[in-house]
């Protein structure tokens, strides 16, 4: 198979916390050393590349496609579904994360784990998920945890393979409304709203604030002006009720009434202001990781298509 390529990225940057790629210690064989188990193939079945797929690796591949959607009248639906994970199990090996070759070497320790894992259970240890997993949730959950062993080399660079700074500032750069929740400011102008006789808002009031009636709404008022941060927000510093309808809201919008300082205030959203370096500093290492995640499917992508499939 050709050498795997995809958009140049540099390397250099720090090494950052490696995700374990096991299931739990009981499983770790599943994911890191390939076992060459599984049912045999019969007859003349289809071959990726020099490997001849096996009936439980067909079978898998079936139920993979049902579950994803797939077209399953089209007799290579399963096929084609174990075709993305052979070039996974392709770029895993290429950095290391992995040794797995095909889908049998993980079915080919399932028994081994599903016994370790009721030997732990009747022991007493805390286990997370069932106590035996069956064939197709065990190999999905493996398939994730060997994606995330593989996205944790690319991200350490120790798979010579870096994003700089430039791109995640230039990704940040071409959307930043998508990156601003964290660093939005909330400008406000609250008013009070009378209580009514059987201790709820003002039925007037309350009609004016559903008809985006500002004159009605604050009466005399002028209000009082307020701003709010999101991390403010984040603390609880306006009830449940009013923060939803905020950060929903657009801009002028009228909200309310909403029960706070021991009776009803209404809100006028009067607009918004976004530290744009304060947003960009929280999510840089967010938006690193998005791209560190397309890379992952340009490289699962190149080896897709180096594939030679042959179908009987």
């Amino acid at each position: 198979m050709p050498p795997l390529t995809s958009r140049p990225l540099r390397s250099g940057r720090s090494t950052r916390t490696v995700v374990g790629v096991a299931l739990a210690a009981a499983s770790l064989v599943a994911v890191i050393v390939g076992v060459g188990a599984g049912s045999a193939a019969s007859g003349a079945g289809p071959r990726i590349d020099d490997m001849q797929l096996s009936d439980a690796e067909l079978a898998l591949g079936t139920v993979r496609a049902e579950r994803t959607g797939a077209d399953t009248t089209d007799p290579n639906a399963g096929l084609d579904a174990l075709r993305d994970d052979l070039a996974l199990f392709t770029v895993a090996r290429s950095v290391g994360a992995s040794d797995v070759t095909r889908p049998d070497d993980i079915l080919g320790v399932l028994d081994e784990v599903n016994a370790q894992r009721e030997s732990s259970a009747t022991a007493g240890e805390v286990l997370y998920g069932p106590v035996t997993y069956e064939a197709a949730s065990f190999y999905g959950k493996s398939l994730t945890d060997i994606r995330q062993a593989t996205l944790a080399r690319l991200e350490s660079g120790a798979a010579g393979v870096d994003v700089t700074d430039a791109e995640v500032r230039d990704r940040f750069d071409a959307d930043p409304a998508q990156w601003a929740d964290a660093a939005t400011s909330y400008h406000l102008t609250r008013v009070e709203v009378p209580t009514a006789a059987d201790g709820g808002p003002d039925a007037a009031v309350s009609e004016a604030i559903r008809d985006g009636d500002a004159a009605r709404t604050f009466g005399a008022s002028a209000g009082e002006a307020v701003t709010v941060t999101a991390e403010e927000l984040a603390a609880a510093a306006l009830s449940p009720d009013a923060t939803a309808a905020l950060v929903a809201a657009p801009d002028g919008a009228l909200l309310g009434p909403f029960a706070e300082r021991g009776g009803w205030v209404a809100y006028r959203l009067d607009g918004r202001s976004v530290d744009t370096e304060a947003a960009y500093a929280h999510y840089a290492t967010r938006i690193r990781s998005v791209l560190v995640d397309e890379h992952l499917d340009a490289l699962i992508a190149d080896a897709r298509s180096a594939q030679v499939v042959a179908t009987p």
